[in-house]
């Protein structure tokens, strides 16, 4: 259980913190939560809440970021500041939780990375979004699952909670437990975008130890507090 926790846990975190880091939802980083931004209330508002997650699931990280952090994990940091000006963007807030052995056991699930950003108009959250989306689609996902096997990916269809969404699936399958037995497990992408705001969901589970149908309704209650924070 603890190997299967480690290697999956480990694979889903290094995808999730490539992925949130280029597309500049988060700063790639870990650290303390800042103290509460304007606007920071209705930006937590906009994740995906711990009361929306089955029991045994703990808030593990949450932190606010400014553009500047945001820009810093670019590989060009002084471009991509300029494009996050240029689409008007305010500020992010990133939020992680993690599930006990229990939870995992019964559910699959193992971590879920919840972010949303602020901008000042519709059309630059929109070019965000087709920004994350660009990314996700070309994102080499073999590379970031480093010593997984059959990486596969799925475009999943869009159910229409928002103004735009992707949703994603990512396949893979990797050596875990005490007798090493080969683990199908999945990390489910989903980038939203309401309004001025953009937002994204990141679940990785192990398959077959529950059901998809969770999936859904994590996604759908994202969407649904993406749409009751804004006005």
């Amino acid at each position: 259980m603890r190997r299967l926790r480690l290697v999956m846990g480990g694979l889903l975190l290094a995808a999730a913190l490539a992925f949130v880091a280029g597309t500049g939802c988060g700063d790639g980083g870990e650290g303390e939560a800042t103290p509460t931004p304007e606007g920071g209330d209705q930006l937590r508002q906009m994740v995906l809440q711990l009361e929306d997650l089955p029991s045994g699931v703990i808030q593990a990280e949450e932190r606010f970021v400014t553009n500047d952090e945001s820009a810093s994990a670019s590989e060009d940091p002084e471009a991509r500041l300029a494009m996050l000006e240029e689409w008007g963007r305010i500020m992010g807030y990133d939020v992680t939780y993690q599930s006990n052995p229990e939870t995992m056991e019964q559910v699959g699930l193992i971590l879920i990375s919840s972010t949303a950003s602020l901008y000042g108009n519709e059309e630059g959250a929109s070019a965000s979004f087709a920004d994350a989306v660009q990314t996700a689609r070309t994102t080499d996902w073999t590379a970031y699952f480093g010593g997984a096997q059959e990486v596969q990916m799925e475009e999943l269809a869009n159910p229409g909670w928002v103004d735009e969404m992707l949703w994603l699936r990512i396949t893979a399958k990797a050596e875990a437990g005490e007798q090493l037995q080969q683990e199908t497990f999945a990390n489910d992408l989903v980038i939203f975008r309401q309004g001025p705001a953009r937002a994204s969901l990141q679940v990785g589970w192990v398959m077959g130890r529950g059901s998809g149908d969770i999936m859904e309704q994590l996604a759908e209650a994202q969407a649904q507090s993406l749409k009751g924070a804004l006005p």
